[in-house]
């Protein structure tokens, strides 16, 4: 049964996320997911056609069908103007927005389709949703009236034009009800809270029925392509925005549902992606069209919201798998090109233009990663990525800084300095990575109990300015097992990162060869060699046997963003030193760690 009411929203039902987001002028992020981060902005964003590509088919309005993706990466732009405070990004943004605005209707419609085109056509309501979204985050971003004043008016636009007829009816040739509509619930949602129109609120509960959206998970592209990953998880993210406002417990189980499937039914792959050609997937076929960016994206938000409702560090597990992997897989070392998709088998291709959905939600995400490194929580800070940092905030009024050191995930040590500028005190929590089977923690130098076996460590002291926490997590290769179409081979991981094989790093191998190794049990060694792909890069060396040589050879593989990697799955001489993905599960859901 889906939520029910006299009205959609009862103020005393509402559910407040337990962990909080941090403002991203807070925090600025170094090493490897700083450097991603510095390279989207400003070899990617800074360099964009924004007037031919993004901009011109919205003054022309002449479209009667076909994707742009402004709203997306317009939404990166205000997001990392507000994270960097670049000055450049921040001019860019004054005159997007500006321009943009200009081509508004006085009706309100803010897209690129001629008249008779409008609302029915793929993907005029997909495009206006995503605008909506980063005019709402211009407002909560930097407190532009207009920006607002434009969202409410678009939305009133769809609004007053769209029914749950006729929606139908946009999907009806030959998409799921959720895809040519994709966004549309969240613009909505996000509108209604910062203006409590309730008419916002209804349009999601009665029109488009979100409490009682409940679609099995669906392989393969088929039918009304119900398997559609990307649309499956906003769905799944609008749902839990809703559960916030109405508390409805049943707003959760679409979620679990994907979580489950992933996590036990064979739908994650070792890169932290999922899906073939944009859909559901079991079969563990690493080649072609795995891991589209947008289910990529989409799975990271969805697991930073969950993280954030439940307060537990160990969604972090899989977030992190997925950034390091499957998410820096789809851009190039220089940050200027994308990709659609990123399999762990054969060749990677970039996408060949900078518009359309790919891109746009990766640079929408990468804008978001500043703000999923540390939360707010109970009157304290909680720690779930770990990269180089430093945070200034307020907890309950005091303010406290927190920087953090580390080449993780090169090293598992990390030095966690706070400075509170008084005697305060606050709990910081620490998640402990399920990979980790030991680790060491100390403050000024004095070992701590480390015995909670939760995935998440927890230090509640009364701090004082200096006080330094040391963090040393057991770091060792590992060989994970196969199933599916990998069964009988091992894939290669330290830490969160996935190793691959690129033939250039390897000039002794030839392609047959690649295709015809068997790795030895021998530990792998691992090595920091020069900057190719990203400074503080590791790589693992490991002995391998080739048919028909006498001899074994040393093969070096670098990391899963390697653009050059082509292969990732071998059999291995010895299967007992292989072990199960700590990120699976045989049964239940939990996201806590499997270190037992």
């Amino acid at each position: 049964m889906g939520f029910v009411a006299t009205r959609p929203w009862d103020p005393d039902m509402t559910v407040d996320d337990r962990l909080h987001r941090i403002n991203p002028s807070e925090i600025t992020v170094g090493g490897w997911i700083g450097d991603r981060l510095e390279r989207t902005w400003k070899n990617n964003l800074l360099v964009l056609d924004w007037d031919k590509d993004f901009l011109a088919p919205f003054k022309n309005r002449d479209s009667s069908g076909g994707y742009v993706g402004l709203g997306k990466t317009l939404e990166s732009l205000v997001r990392f103007a507000r994270y960097t405070e670049n000055a450049d990004l921040l001019d860019l943004r004054e005159r997007l927005l500006t321009d943009l605005l200009k081509t508004q209707l006085s009706d309100g419609y803010l897209g690129t389709m001629v008249a008779e085109h409008r609302i029915d056509t793929l993907w005029d309501v997909h495009e206006m949703s995503y605008i909506i979204l980063a005019l709402v985050t211009d407002w909560r971003s930097f407190g532009n009236d207009i920006a607002l004043e434009r969202a409410i008016s678009m939305g009133l636009y769809l609004r007053d034009r769209l029914n749950a007829d006729r929606i139908l009816n946009i999907n009806e040739d030959r998409n799921a009800i959720e895809l040519k509509t994709i966004a549309l619930d969240r613009a909505m949602i996000a509108l209604f809270l910062d203006t409590e129109d309730e008419r916002f609120l209804d349009f999601v509960v009665e029109v488009q029925d979100l409490p009682n959206w409940d679609l099995p998970i669906v392989q393969g592209r088929h039918g009304k392509i119900e398997g559609h990953i990307y649309a499956y998880l906003t769905r799944c993210l609008g749902q839990l925005e809703l559960y916030n406002i109405t508390g409805d417990p049943a707003l959760l189980r679409q979620t679990e549902r994907a979580l489950r499937f992933l996590r036990s039914e064979g739908g994650l792959v070792v890169t932290g992606s999922c899906g073939q050609t944009e859909c559901w997937h079991s079969n563990q076929d690493g080649t072609g069209n795995l891991g589209e960016t947008c289910a990529t994206a989409y799975l990271i938000r969805l697991l930073d919201k969950r993280l954030r409702l439940d307060e537990d560090l160990g969604v972090g597990n899989l977030m992190e798998r997925t950034i390091y992997n499957a998410l820096f897989a789809a851009q190039s070392p220089d940050g200027r090109r994308l990709r659609y998709y990123a399999p762990f088998s054969g060749e990677r291709i970039y996408w060949a233009r900078d518009t359309y959905c790919c891109p746009g939600n990766f640079r929408r995400v990468m804008s978001e990663l500043p703000e999923m490194i540390v939360y707010k929580q109970n009157g304290g800070l909680a720690i779930n990525l770990y990269a180089n940092a430093e945070l200034k905030t307020k907890i309950s009024g005091t303010s406290v800084g927190l920087r953090i050191d580390t080449s993780y995930p090169a090293s598992g040590e990390i030095s966690i300095t706070v400075d509170t500028g008084s005697h305060f005190e606050f709990p910081l929590l620490l998640r402990i990575p399920s990979w980790c089977k030991q680790y060491e923690a100390a403050v000024n130098g004095r070992q701590i109990n480390t015995s909670e076996p939760d995935g998440q460590f927890l230090i509640k002291r009364t701090w004082q300015p200096g006080d330094r926490v040391a963090l040393n997590l057991e770091m060792d290769c590992r060989f994970h097992r196969g199933s599916g179409k990998q069964e009988g081979k091992v894939s290669v991981l330290r830490g969160p990162v996935l190793y691959c094989l690129n033939s250039n790093r390897n000039p002794t191998l030839g392609e047959d060869d690649m295709e015809s190794l068997t790795l030895l049990a021998n530990p792998p060694t691992t090595r920091i060699p020069e900057h190719t792909v990203h400074s503080g890069e590791s790589a693992c060396l490991l002995r391998a046997c080739v048919p028909n040589s006498e001899e074994n050879v040393e093969v070096l593989f670098s990391e899963f963003c390697d653009p050059g990697g082509r292969e990732t799955y071998f059999p291995i001489s010895d299967p007992d030193i292989v072990v199960d993905d700590e990120l699976l599960v045989r049964s239940g859901l939990s996201f806590g760690a499997q270190n037992k």
